[in-house]
């Protein structure tokens, strides 16, 4: 009786906080971090404001969370997938969550909102962890930092011009032709590049 009487509180509990979450998304990449109270945010999402911080408790964390986009698991896989299959399954995260949550989906959703302190640091974090360290000391070559770094900007771009701004070529792409020119992009950033130092010594 207990479960049965547990399980619709439950069920309330996982639509609010989703609520709430998708509140989030779209007001603080309309209005930024700073524009955006949890009395908005609990208003478009069509509850209590009180529910905001049992859920998340303060609104630092719900914008954390809802910017997060299951980032440890994503830092996990740059950390671990096979690089030559990196591009593709990046890219395929973008544009999956592109198109379940529209133009506030992931942190390219969000760009609109980086003159904010808070997504700048947020964003400059998530990219040096997930690219910058984690994937950085996997490259084989010179600027391992800066191609990692690269890759991040490739995919990004492609989510916010598909997501957010919705430029025509790129909305219209289906993945495979966005993922068979990925990996053309992608593939010198991610190769062992040393015929650069090569080329240098040539024109010096």
């Amino acid at each position: 009786m207990n479960d049965t009487e547990g399980a619709p509180r439950r069920r309330d509990a996982a639509a609010t906080r989703a609520a709430l979450l998708t509140a989030a998304r779209e007001l603080m990449a309309e209005r930024g971090v700073e524009g955006t109270s949890t009395r908005d945010v609990a208003a478009a999402a069509g509850v209590n404001q009180a529910l905001v911080y049992r859920y998340f408790g303060s609104k630092e964390k719900l914008f954390f969370e809802a910017v997060s986009d299951g980032g440890d698991a994503v830092d996990d896989v740059i950390a671990n997938t096979p690089v030559a299959d990196l591009p593709q399954f990046l890219l395929g995260r973008v544009l999956d969550r592109a198109e379940e949550f529209g133009p506030t989906g992931n942190l390219a959703g969000l760009v609109t909102a980086a003159n904010d302190d808070t997504v700048r640091a947020y964003i400059r974090e998530k990219i040096h962890d997930g690219y910058g360290t984690r994937l950085a000391c996997r490259l084989e070559g010179p600027d391992a930092e800066l191609r990692a770094e690269l890759l991040a900007a490739l995919i990004t771009g492609i989510g916010f011009l598909r997501g957010k701004i919705r430029t025509p070529a790129v909305s219209a792409a289906d993945h495979e032709a966005l993922g068979y020119y990925v990996d053309l992009m992608a593939a010198p950033l991610l190769a062992a590049r040393r015929e650069r130092d090569s080329d240098e010594d040539a024109r010096g």
